[in-house]
């Protein structure tokens, strides 16, 4: 899965929480934990491991990003990032001791 991917299932899964009948009276962060135990479960069983927009290589880690507080749709989750695009590569260990990234 791209981040384009995710994205777009996070959405659609979203969407569907939302909807459903089953979870129209659940708060907001419950239907956000909903999906993101979908998208970890859709991520697990795929396959092919997480690649760059250009399929060169594969990311090592994930990064932990929040919505904007005048987004519309509120996701907080993990995103897949290149080891190549994190700018000081020595606080690797320093950003997963806080938070910011995990190992895939």
């Amino acid at each position: 899965m791209n981040i384009e991917e995710i994205v777009m299932v996070s959405i659609s899964e979203f969407l569907d929480v939302e909807v459903h009948k089953d979870t129209e009276t659940l708060d907001l962060a419950a239907k956000i934990e909903i999906v993101q135990k979908r998208i970890v479960d859709k991520t697990k069983n795929k396959q092919k491991p997480f690649t760059s927009k250009n399929n060169f290589e594969v990311c090592e880690y994930e990064m932990f990003f929040s919505s904007n507080p005048n987004d519309i749709v509120k996701i907080d989750g993990w995103i897949p990032v290149q080891t190549d695009k994190i700018d000081k590569k020595e606080r690797i260990s320093e950003y997963i001791e806080i938070g910011l990234l995990r190992k895939i």
